[in-house]
């Protein structure tokens, strides 16, 4: 049992910088989930040697992470969520771009690692403390993210005299404006989660109520056009979650009243030249610009190649070209160079994958939905949500910023809904 705690403590000190390193950069993240694999590895390989010394005393639970999946109840969303990676792993076999086959399979690794890792630990080790820090300590990282993108931006300023540096692209200089975003919109679910619950502290509450407005800052200066958007609806839904749970005290829907006049009033001060949302909606006013428009373009090219491979699709290596051929193909040939991809993660599963693909894609994501409902496990939920919103506009799994962060994210969640402890103590 040393040896274990031993091991817990290593996986718990590298999840807590993976959880900090993930808004603040790519570079890191794979030596890191290597070194939680490697944890994983050489606790195995102990086990097994333990076994073949101690056989008798240890042939009952042996193999012991498979035990320790079955006693954790996680066998079911260890093959769900893993089942994603085999069926990429399994496109392998039949795609033609074996080259570009192999890169995706690698970047998709963490689908792999990050169940198997964390379901088959021992989760009688994890209290509701651990779990708080690591969410802490992700906050943290996308503070020190959001200064480093404020710092940069107002160096760049001082150079050029160009306020344009304070938004969007040039004012992001970790990661795409999409996903940091993503990450930063995450970061306020969180806090208000923490906030609306009443083992938090007040020296955490005073730390969220200072970051929010930070964070939401940020997000206007960014001007994702999804996260405006995910931001308004997770807002809505927590506001609904409040007024339904009785166990939560209606005097923090003032705090979510609070937060949404600090948005809107952010939204509001946006120069229209930045606002690429309002940009949008005034773009859409006419139906000819709705089929003009970039995303229109690329999902009606996605959905045709989607039909012709319904199936099993085009194999893990092949979805750029086929796309590039579909834009070729339709006189698209602006779309042919920059070799976009189909922007919406369901259409791009369909496409590599086919409706199996799809079809266990969804199920992961339902199953979370239930799970978070069946285990009173509302962060649970609102990750979902968000992973929806973001992945009906970008096809996020196709970056390490978003595969890091969706694997990570939904096999901790995943795994805490089982963590037997008070849920209003997380």
């Amino acid at each position: 049992m040393k040896r274990q705690k031993i091991h817990f403590q290593i996986q718990y000190v590298i999840l807590l910088l993976i959880t900090f390193a993930l808004p603040l950069g790519r570079k890191i993240i794979p030596p890191l989930l290597l070194l939680l694999s490697l944890n994983w590895v050489i606790e195995i390989v102990t086990d097994g040697l333990c076994f073949c010394i101690f056989y008798k005393k240890k042939r009952k639970n042996y193999p012991y992470k498979w035990t320790m999946a079955k006693k954790n109840k996680m066998i079911f969303p260890l093959f769900l969520f893993v089942g994603l990676f085999a069926l990429y792993a399994i496109g392998l076999l039949y795609t033609t771009n074996l080259a570009a086959g192999k890169i995706d399979i690698t970047l998709k690794l963490p689908l792999l690692a990050m169940p198997l890792i964390l379901f088959t630990s021992d989760i009688k080790l994890w209290k509701s403390n651990h779990i708080k820090i690591l969410f802490n300590t992700y906050i943290l990282g996308c503070l020190f993210g959001i200064a480093y993108n404020t710092y940069h931006s107002y160096i760049n300023y001082l150079e050029h005299d160009v306020i344009n540096y304070f938004f969007y692209t040039l004012a992001s200089f970790l990661h795409h404006p999409s996903y940091a975003s993503m990450f930063y919109t995450f970061a306020i679910m969180v806090m208000i989660y923490f906030l609306l619950n009443k083992k938090t502290i007040i020296i955490e509450k005073i730390f969220y109520f200072l970051c929010i407005p930070i964070f939401i800052i940020e997000i206007g200066l960014l001007s994702s056009k999804t996260s405006f958007v995910a931001l308004f609806i997770l807002l809505i839904t927590i506001i609904l979650y409040i007024i339904f749970n009785k166990k939560i005290k209606k005097i923090n829907l003032l705090y979510i009243l609070l937060f949404c006049i600090v948005g809107s009033g952010i939204y509001s001060m946006l120069p229209d030249k930045f606002n690429r949302f309002s940009q949008q909606i005034k773009k859409f006013e006419y139906i000819d610009n709705i089929q003009k428009d970039v995303r229109y373009v690329i999902w009606t090219n996605a959905i045709e190649v989607a039909k012709e491979n319904a199936l099993i699709g085009v194999g893990t290596g092949d979805v750029k070209d086929a796309l590039k051929w579909k834009y070729a193909e339709n006189l698209h040939f602006d779309y042919y160079i920059r070799a976009y991809n189909a922007h919406n993660q369901y259409l791009q599963i369909s496409i590599a994958l086919g409706i199996v693909g799809l079809l266990l894609f969804v199920a992961g994501q339902l199953y979370a939905i239930y799970l978070s409902f069946r285990k009173k496990y509302f962060l649970y939920f609102i990750f979902v949500l968000l992973i929806f919103i973001n992945f009906l506009t970008e096809a996020m799994l196709e970056r390490q910023s978003g595969v890091s962060f969706f694997a990570v994210f939904n096999a901790l969640l995943c795994f805490f809904a089982f963590v037997e402890t008070k849920r209003e103590e997380l």
